[in-house]
């Protein structure tokens, strides 16, 4: 972690780089990879980047143009042109030519190839950043030591010493990491005197001198031409790097506060916290701001999501009020004006709550600094390492990045409770619209359940037709659960998801063999082996898939034709196990604008109450419980409809 004093705004990007980015950005789609090749140029710029997200595990390997362009694009364009105009207050560039740099970083990447050095990558930044660490532009009181910088890039300190090891006798360079050698090579392959040196630095680096004169020509002649900046439209524009300090520039801050608040704009919370998370290293902010939003019980609670446990969690869990006399957080909530709280070693003080989140920060101290988000209270807590006030054009840039970010979150938030709050009376209407529905349904079912009753009793003798009344009052009562289902009323105990398909099958031909097949002069065929597992569906899902199939099919079928209906207990589907449910008929096959997408909702030519919506149906349960539909059709042969069901987990 780099001191919370350290700030990306000590070194300058170079002034013809950053102009070359604000052109790209112009464009309607900002070229990307173009924009990456110009950051991959700039010393100050790659590594404010670097920083500013840190790489991961072996992520260089993938090459630094495409490091630093998923960089960019993440922080996106609105975001990339306020920073590069909020550049220009405090440092320099740097005391050597953007050439030099540019130089020993292409000598120290061709040297790593030539040596075989494992990461080129890594030479080429060591030998791009080797000049910033030595710049008096940036300030000493301040310059992050450089194995801290490098970890915070996420790299191996070997660069680090790469940075700050110069002058070393070439008998301590053979002795040390390999790519010491490398980057002082091509140290020396920059000086004016380079070929007096070319054959020190071939035997420093283990190549013959002839290599060493190819290679640094070969250098010169790309950095002189080839790796300028891309060609773009030659306009006027003015300086980058204004002489004004940003706060002393109305027309530059505005034109900052208006870009930052376009960065965060339309984003959800996650995104708004991704975005903030590469932002503040990029402006500097080095140490995770955690803000806080006023709520309607007066209570400050974190905007972003918090994970458990977090610094952020356990400030919730304080629920600090703002009207609380004793915490500095809650008097620049109240004050709108910057408070600190730093230890002094005296104990709690008076605001225990800003003891505890001080040390949960693990840091000397907090800064408080009010954010402006419309009429809401809003402030970032910021740990710091030193009393010390924020330098005033540190807190300004601070305040306009979070106060954007806290904007486009309260905006999000409100958006968010409004599409709640217009679904909750939604779903209130349709509960009580589906609700009368079921009550009206009830007196009709009521009364076929009654004659059913008393038809049962009238011959209670006749154990077949006892057995199809049984089988009726299941039905109506699964009619009855699908209405009050329906309404999302609260849930029954939970049907089982698994099945029996061969004892499901035969008591839905009971049930509908006769209306739907016997009735109309149609065959129907059950067909299942033995010992067949359970299937990985409940048993009323099944039903109405199965259900809606079968009407189809005799809806379909004339008199003398048949349906098939197979159970095979084991096929293996993508590497799952499925039972398989086959359908199949002879029957005149699906009407030829059907045959293409069989599966999707169409007009149907059927009439009454049809709506063509059953075998989209079938689809979307079958897809709930993991399971796929095949359909198969030929116009004068017949359907067959082949259904894979994952098999139970315990089978």
């Amino acid at each position: 972690m780099l001191p919370a004093t350290f700030s990306a705004f000590e070194l300058q990007p170079l002034p013809d780089g950053a102009s070359t980015i604000l052109r790209l950005l112009a464009a309607q789609a900002p070229n990307w990879p173009e924009i990456a090749l110009v950051a991959a140029r700039d010393p100050a710029l790659s590594l404010a980047l670097v920083v500013a997200e840190p790489l991961a595990a072996g992520e260089l390997r993938d090459g630094l143009n495409t490091v630093l362009r998923r960089r960019l694009e993440r922080i996106g364009p609105d975001l990339l042109r306020a920073w590069l105009l909020g550049l220009g207050h405090v440092g320099e560039q740097g005391d050597e030519p953007a050439e030099n740099a540019l130089l020993r970083a292409e000598c120290a990447l061709h040297l790593a190839i030539e040596t075989r050095y494992p990461r080129p990558d890594e030479a080429y930044l060591a030998g791009l950043w080797r000049g910033l660490t030595r710049s008096s532009g940036w300030q000493r009181a301040t310059r992050p030591p450089a194995v801290d910088l490098v970890a915070a890039c996420g790299l191996p300190p070997s660069l680090a010493d790469a940075l700050e090891a110069g002058g070393l006798m070439d008998e301590q360079l053979a002795a040390a990491h390999p790519l010491l050698a490398v980057v002082e090579a091509a140290e020396r392959l920059t000086a004016a005197d380079w070929q007096e040196q070319a054959e020190k630095i071939a035997h420093l680096s283990g190549l013959e001198t002839g290599t060493v004169l190819s290679l640094r020509a070969d250098v010169g002649y790309i950095v002189s031409g080839h790796a300028a900046f891309p060609a773009v439209p030659a306009v006027a524009a003015p300086p980058v790097r204004p002489s004004l300090r940003l706060t002393e520039d109305p027309y530059r801050c505005a034109g900052v506060l208006g870009l930052l608040t376009a960065a965060f704009v339309d984003l959800d919370g996650p995104a708004i916290g991704e975005r903030l998370a590469i932002a503040g290293p990029l402006f500097g902010l080095h140490t995770p701001p955690i803000l806080l939003g006023g709520g309607e019980d007066g209570r400050l609670q974190p905007m972003l999501a918090a994970a458990p446990d977090s610094v952020a969690s356990l400030i919730g869990e304080l629920r600090l009020r703002v009207d609380d006399e004793a915490s500095c957080i809650a008097l620049s909530a109240r004050s709108e004006h910057p408070t600190s709280f730093f230890v002094d070693g005296a104990g709690p003080g008076r605001s225990m709550a800003d003891w505890q989140i001080a040390r949960w920060l693990g840091r000397a101290g907090f800064h408080v600094l009010p954010l402006a988000s419309g009429r809401e209270i809003a402030v970032a807590v910021i740990g710091a390492t030193s009393a010390q006030a924020l330098d005033s054009e540190l807190r300004w840039r601070y305040a306009a990045l979070l106060g954007a970010a806290a904007r486009a979150l309260r905006s999000y938030n409100h958006q968010r409770n409004e599409v709640a709050a217009r679904e909750a009376v939604l779903q209130q209407r349709f509960r009580d619209h589906v609700r009368k529905i079921v009550h009206e349904a009830t007196n009709p079912l009521t009364v076929l359940k009654s004659r059913i009753g008393m038809l049962a009793q009238e011959r209670a003798d006749d154990v077949p037709l006892q057995d199809e009344m049984s089988l009726l009052n299941a039905e109506l009562d699964r009619i009855d659960n699908l209405l009050r289902g329906a309404a999302a009323l609260p849930a029954e105990a939970s049907e089982s998801g698994h099945c029996r398909v061969p004892e499901l099958l035969l008591d839905m031909r009971t049930l509908y063999g006769e209306p739907l097949f016997g009735s109309r002069g149609i065959q129907l065929e059950l067909r299942a082996a033995r010992d067949v597992p359970p299937a990985a569906i409940s048993a009323s899902a099944l039903k109405q898939v199965l259900l809606n199939l079968l009407r189809n099919a005799s809806e379909a079928l004339q008199p003398g034709q048949r349906l098939v209906v197979s159970v095979l207990p084991l096929v293996n589907v993508d590497g799952r196990n499925c039972l398989e449910i086959r359908l199949v008929d002879n029957g005149p096959g699906l009407p030829p604008d059907r045959t293409l997408d069989p599966l999707s909702p169409r007009p149907t030519s059927k009439g009454g109450g049809h709506q063509g919506l059953g075998l989209s149906v079938v689809r979307e349960i079958l897809g709930q419980w993991d399971a796929t539909l095949l359909c198969r059709s030929q116009k004068g042969t017949g359907t067959s409809f082949q259904i894979f069901v994952p098999l139970e987990q315990s089978a």
